[in-house]
């Protein structure tokens, strides 16, 4: 594969079809370049003999064709079309799968509710550095609890209960009463009762995939003024959704519909969601919600492009990659070097190596500081700025993504400043000496690195002052410069003299 090559996922759920493609580069990156959807809504086509009639999969069929079309038109290689709970659980599910592939001519997988979890499990570990959790997919017809711990999935449970399925059993009226809500909670419940690992496992992070999680985030956001519009990573406390859970189901159709942040076709569907997402987070006595953005369509990419390594080890890393091999032609050496000049050199200052969240927001701004040039040379790192904070970078938490974007470009008079003030609802008080920290020593790394004559550098500190030996294969004309202005501003966020020498290296 010299070329790069574009793949389609089609994902056939209970509520909305769904497309996305992916560009793959012959290196083993890649990125999304398409996504649409289409609200079928499966779930209410099940007649009473719980089959789904032919006639009622007409506008599943021409969706797929149009889907295929669209694959076409972005000269797709491969398809990958699977079917959820909406399908899975029907009583003449073959006969479907055959009645749509004979209309489409796609192969569609028919996707057990384990392997569901399983894919986002996939889908969540490709865009979280978390450690353990607790992952829920509320789709249409279905809910997916996985248990993950040191990123191995250990338990998951499917149970045929979802927003689409779960509106159409309970409501009778589109404001819920008190009985209504405690049936649907009682039946959740009495799926997880008996398994004991959802209870035997308190504190985690409840990690939820699916439109309801999005949409309740959406909302908070609006009602908050959050500062930074992604939804992906953001997180929520137990007590939001409680109130949320409080209000929404008693409220009318009309009044669910101005809310901002809900769109229009989810004002009935958010009510069951919401209940089954709140009464999983109280059965299993999670510690908060971590909204993710890639699920099922990520994890049944990730299961095809990379088989032998489904799970991504570490998701900030494969995320930069990715962006790094689709950005601007930067030498990546260089940037690898720039990283580790910084890590070396606050390893000195602080006396002991830096915690594993700020080595993340070090190693995004170092390389991705100059990703910007794609949009414009000389006003490169605020163009950075906005590539990291919405670039969708994966593994970064939204405080570690705004610290990443403002240390990238940092400018300790004016843009620094204003940034640090822009987003306060978001970064704590003491991050405002840490983005002068970083921000300065990233000045200095990449002064460093500002011509390839420097082989590697030793720091020492001593009474107050900080130096830095180049090992020079020639003279470092360009870095001397370039030193000079990254003197002052490090000087002032660390409290210490600067000095700096080169020792000459021979080439051989």
């Amino acid at each position: 594969m010299n070329h790069n090559s574009n793949m389609g996922i089609i994902d056939i759920g209970s509520n909305s079809i769904r497309l996305v493609i992916y560009e793959i580069e012959p290196g083993g990156c890649y990125r999304i370049i398409y996504e649409n959807k289409y609200s079928a809504r499966l779930s209410r086509e099940v007649a009473p003999d719980g089959t789904i009639p032919r006639s009622h999969l007409d506008a599943a069929v021409n969706i797929l064709n149009q889907f295929k079309m669209i694959c076409r038109d972005f000269r797709t290689t491969h398809i990958r079309a699977a079917a959820t709970a909406a399908i899975r659980n029907a009583a003449n599910a073959e006969e479907i799968i055959g009645w749509l592939e004979a209309d489409t001519g796609l192969v569609i997988e028919r996707v057990s509710g384990e392997r569901e979890a399983y894919y986002g499990f996939l889908g969540v570990l490709q865009s979280m550095d978390v450690q353990d959790g607790m992952i829920v997919d509320i789709g249409g017809g279905s809910t997916e609890l996985t248990l993950f711990r040191n990123r191995k999935l250990l338990h998951s449970i499917s149970i045929p209960l979802g927003a689409v399925n779960g509106l159409a059993r309970f409501a009778t009226e589109e404001q819920w009463d008190k009985s209504q809500i405690e049936a649907l909670r009682a039946e959740i419940r009495q799926a997880l009762e008996p398994l004991g690992w959802p209870q035997s496992n308190p504190g985690l992070p409840l990690i939820g995939l699916g439109g309801t999680i999005r949409t309740l985030a959406k909302i908070h956001q609006r009602q908050t003024k959050y500062s930074l519009p992604a939804v992906h990573h953001y997180e929520m406390e137990g007590k939001t959704v409680d109130g949320m859970a409080e209000l929404l189901p008693s409220e009318s159709s009309s009044f669910r519909k101005k809310l901002p942040g809900l769109s229009k076709d989810r004002a009935d569907l958010i009510v069951p969601g919401l209940l089954i997402l709140q009464t999983v987070f109280h059965t299993i006595q999670a510690d908060r919600y971590i909204v993710s953005g890639a699920g099922l369509r990520d994890g049944l990419f990730r299961d095809w492009f990379a088989p032998k390594e489904p799970v991504v080890a570490d998701a900030l890393k494969t995320s930069v990659q990715n962006m790094l091999r689709f950005g601007p032609p930067a030498p990546e050496a260089s940037l690898e070097a720039t990283y580790k000049d910084m890590f070396k050199i606050y390893k000195a200052l602080e006396h002991k190596e830096p915690d594993e969240r700020d080595t993340a927001v070090m190693y995004t701004a170092a390389m991705l500081s100059d990703s910007g040039i794609l949009i414009n040379y000389y006003k490169s790192s605020q163009h950075a700025v906005y590539r990291i904070m919405y670039g969708g970078i994966y593994g970064l938490s939204h405080r570690e993504a705004l610290l990443s974007a403002i240390t990238a470009d940092y400018h300790p008079k004016k843009r620094t400043p204003q940034l640090l003030e822009q987003h306060a609802d978001i970064l704590k008080s003491s991050d405002t000496e840490r983005v002068h920290r970083l921000g300065s020593l990233l000045i200095l790394a990449k002064a460093i690195r500002s011509a390839p004559v420097v082989e590697d550098i030793s720091v020492k500190t001593a009474n107050g002052s900080l130096h830095v030996q180049m090992h020079c294969t020639a003279e470092p004309l360009v870095q001397n410069n370039r030193l000079e202005e990254a003197c002052k501003d490090l000087e002032e966020a660390w409290k210490i003299k600067l000095t700096w020498s080169n020792l000459e290296v021979s080439k051989g």
